[in-house]
């Protein structure tokens, strides 16, 4: 007698076909239902129905020491449409088992983008799936089904344009930002000047999944000094430049400003190293150094200060939830509301960051810079992500 384990594995009568895709809002999601005739009868299927689903669940903890959470789940999207039914059904034809049927489902004008956030204080998703439900008959019979999460993000018309024009080369308007410091080495002394500027397109909404330029400018003045001859100081000067990329922290981190009934929440999320000391940058990073400037004190051309500036240059890739708004979920990056209303009660921002230090010798010589973006999903149609590309066109949400 054989035992169930040595039993073989039964086929499915119902295969879905729906290729790895970024769906955009108002826009279709289209697949293929491969059905085995025989078997469906085989097996007692009744009828066939495939629901597109949208879900935005919170979980909220009820206090910081406590185990207890409030957790809401919307189902704000349920769409169905039976695409079989055994009494309409015909066979397929002489010599072919199979039957072939696709579908499309209409994502709603709407539709927020799937995003995914987890602390210790809150957790919030919006998530999107296409459920195949083989309905059976009989009093103990259990249904058939295949869930297949999928992503989608908002239409960005203007997006579009923009991948176009950075993919050719930035040719617009620079956004820049500086920051300006007086340190020294020690308590005592002199002081010297540093400054660093970023700088990246100057954008209203930075596209995904689209090389964008930066450069980063580091200049150093030192304290005033005397000059000895003509040439070149023989070794750095206070305070150095920084020479390579791994002198730098350069990362992308957001802000959820949640305000929720239980406990306010403010946590800040690290989403990606841009650069990073701890391992070499992707893509790589330009580096280029300049000489030592002598820049004399007015009508002393033998005392003045030495200045020098290193320039980092390379680009990013975002791939992460764009900017949104919707009732339950509002987010809207330089201050993205996430307002989880309907769903959770509660308010709230979420906001991306560009994080840039740089150390330089000595206590608290810290230079640091902190600029707001804003993400559009740079799409307006649905897009067919290539599975063996190096760099997928797929947002990278929490699971």
């Amino acid at each position: 007698m054989s035992s169930v384990y040595s039993l073989p594995l039964k086929k499915s009568a119902i295969s879905l076909d729906l290729p790895p895709t970024l769906y955009v809002a108002g826009g279709p999601v289209q697949g293929e239902l491969e059905l085995d005739y025989q078997l469906l009868l085989d097996d007692d299927v009744d009828k066939i129905i495939v629901g597109l689903e949208g879900t935005i669940s919170t979980k909220n903890r009820m206090g910081t020491q406590v185990e207890r959470f409030k957790v809401v789940k919307n189902d704000f999207l349920r769409k169905t449409s039976t695409v079989w039914t055994r009494a309409r059904s015909t066979a397929p034809p002489e010599g072919d088992h199979i039957l072939r049927i696709p579908f499309s489902m209409l994502l709603p004008d709407d539709a927020p983008p799937s995003f995914g956030f987890e602390s210790y204080m809150n957790v919030a998703y919006v998530r999107y799936a296409i459920e195949v439900t083989g309905v059976r008959t009989g009093t103990f019979a259990v249904d058939r089904t295949i869930k297949v999460p999928i992503m989608v993000v908002a239409p960005d018309p203007l997006g579009v344009a923009l991948r176009t024009e950075l993919k050719l080369g930035w040719q617009g308007d620079w956004g820049r930002i500086k920051a300006e410091q007086k340190i020294r080495k020690m308590p005592w002394g002199d002081y010297s000047t540093v400054r660093m500027e970023l700088l990246v397109p100057h954008l209203d909404a930075f596209p995904l999944f689209t090389p964008v330029p930066y450069s980063i400018i580091i200049t150093t003045t030192s304290a005033p000094t005397k000059r000895k001859g003509l040439e070149q100081p023989q070794k750095d000067i206070f305070p150095p430049v920084p020479r390579s990329a791994s002198e730098i922290d350069f990362d992308l981190r957001r802000q959820v400003d949640l305000q929720t009934p239980y406990f306010p929440s403010n946590p800040e999320e690290h989403v990606v190293d841009i650069i990073s000391k701890a391992h070499a940058p992707v893509p790589p990073v330009d580096v280029d150094v300049t000489d030592y400037m002598w820049i004399p004190e007015a009508g002393k051309e033998d005392r003045g200060c030495w200045m020098q500036e290193a320039t980092f240059s390379s680009s990013l890739i975002l791939r992460y939830t764009p900017t949104f708004l919707t009732e339950e979920i509002k987010t809207k990056v330089r201050g993205v509301y996430i307002a989880l209303r309907s769903a959770a009660h509660a308010r709230g921002r979420l906001q991306y960051t560009l994080y840039l230090k740089v150390d330089f010798p000595g206590m608290g010589n810290t230079l640091r810079i902190q600029f707001p973006i804003n993400i559009g999903s740079g799409v307006d149609a649905p897009v067919v992500v290539e599975e063996r590309a190096v760099a997928p066109v797929m947002i990278d949400v929490p699971s």
